[in-house]
């Protein structure tokens, strides 16, 4: 099978989204099907075209065309496109993207293609309480929508509820790693935090919770993995609080070294004030490391409250800080939640069930079976 990804952010960009959709594609493309990423270019040393682990990979600056009043951009972007219906030929469209300019370029063009599309949506987006007109207008435009949890599902279907028919739900899934995790080691006791540097991730809330925690457990350390656009704030807050000898920003890592830093930790904090899903706690999780995660959106339906880890109120570092203490003090109950952990992300969100339940998709939108 033929089919067109059509998403935002893309290898090597950073981030949960970006990780699962090169796994995605990676294991589609050893399937034996046809996978053309159509993405948006980062910066300008990216690449317009490139073949990586043998994906074809097209990108445009599909986000500053507007802003920018540049329209000529759409022209290339229209020839593309005109090509990929012509010579291509895809035989699904897989949008993975519902909101921004990719999204609203995409309805532009959407007359263009006679294939059926898939929509993704991996979080709902909301102005004045309202989801985004744009998330709405995409709902229309598509076959089928895919939500990543429940909570996704949820919220879709109250705000869209026009469209409630074309939800499905298909739970994200990750290759389980290759290496073995490690015991957990509580002397010193490390914590760790991976993902985005952005404001909802919510680091800052760890970062404090750090803080008060090395009151009563002075040799703690943090790991600090990723990249983005709080990264001064989050070192300031972290010279400003005199963790700098105590906590090591480790950057962006290449999907092959997380592994080995999850190895040296032995609580995974997943502070978020919004997360749709939380693939750095499925990640943390695969390692066979308990996560302490905010209990908001998607996160409670990957950690299991006392069996794979623990949740607790976001933005609430004095709770956060409460939690790890109650962990560090009973190692032998967080071990076996740890070991709950890596048996729960490796039965429940695999890889290999993500793929399988999209192909099926695929399968039913091309032959136009109900789903």
């Amino acid at each position: 099978m033929k089919i067109l990804f059509w998403t935002d952010g893309f290898w090597p960009r950073i981030g949960g989204i970006e990780t699962q959709a090169l796994q995605f594609i990676e294991e589609l493309q050893k399937r034996g099907h046809q996978c053309i990423v159509l993405a948006q270019i980062e910066n300008s040393e990216s690449k317009e075209n490139e073949i990586y682990n043998g994906i074809f990979i097209q990108r445009f600056d599909f986000n500053t065309i507007f802003p920018k009043k540049d329209l000529k951009k759409l022209i290339p972007i229209q020839e593309y496109l005109k090509w990929i219906t012509q010579e291509f030929q895809p035989d699904i469209i897989h949008l993975n993207v519902c909101i921004g300019w990719i999204a609203f370029i995409f309805s532009l063009f959407r007359q263009m293609f006679s294939m059926p599309i898939a929509l993704t949506v991996h979080a709902p987006f909301f102005e004045e309480n309202k989801i985004t007109p744009l998330i709405v207008k995409t709902a229309s435009l598509v076959d089928q929508i895919c939500c990543v949890s429940k909570w996704v599902m949820s919220e879709m279907k109250e705000h869209v509820p026009q469209y409630t028919h074309k939800l499905r739900l298909i739970y994200n899934g990750i290759s389980l790693p290759e290496m073995i995790p490690s015991p957990l080691i509580f002397s010193p006791p490390t914590l760790l935090l991976l993902g985005r540097f952005s404001s909802e991730k919510g680091f800052q809330t760890a970062i404090e919770a750090f803080f008060v925690l090395k009151k009563n457990h002075s040799d703690a350390r943090l790991l600090i993995i990723g990249e983005g656009s709080e990264r001064i704030n989050l070192e300031n807050l972290v010279n400003q609080l005199n963790l700098k000898n105590a906590v090591t920003f480790i950057g962006r890592l290449d999907k092959k070294e997380i592994p080995i830093y999850i190895n040296q930790a032995t609580i995974a904090i997943v502070p978020s004030y919004l997360e749709s899903f939380g693939l750095a706690a499925l990640e943390a999780m695969q390692m066979g490391r308990p996560v302490i995660a905010s209990e908001v959106g998607g996160l409670p339906e990957i950690v299991s409250h006392k069996k794979t880890g623990l949740l607790v109120p976001p933005q609430d570092p004095i709770a956060l800080c409460k939690a790890i203490e109650s962990l560090l003090e009973q190692p032998e109950k967080t071990v076996q939640m740890g070991m709950n952990a890596r048996e729960y992300a490796s039965t429940h969100f695999t890889l290999n069930e993500n793929v399988s339940q999209y192909e099926n998709l695929y399968k039913n939108l091309k032959n136009k079976e109900p789903t």
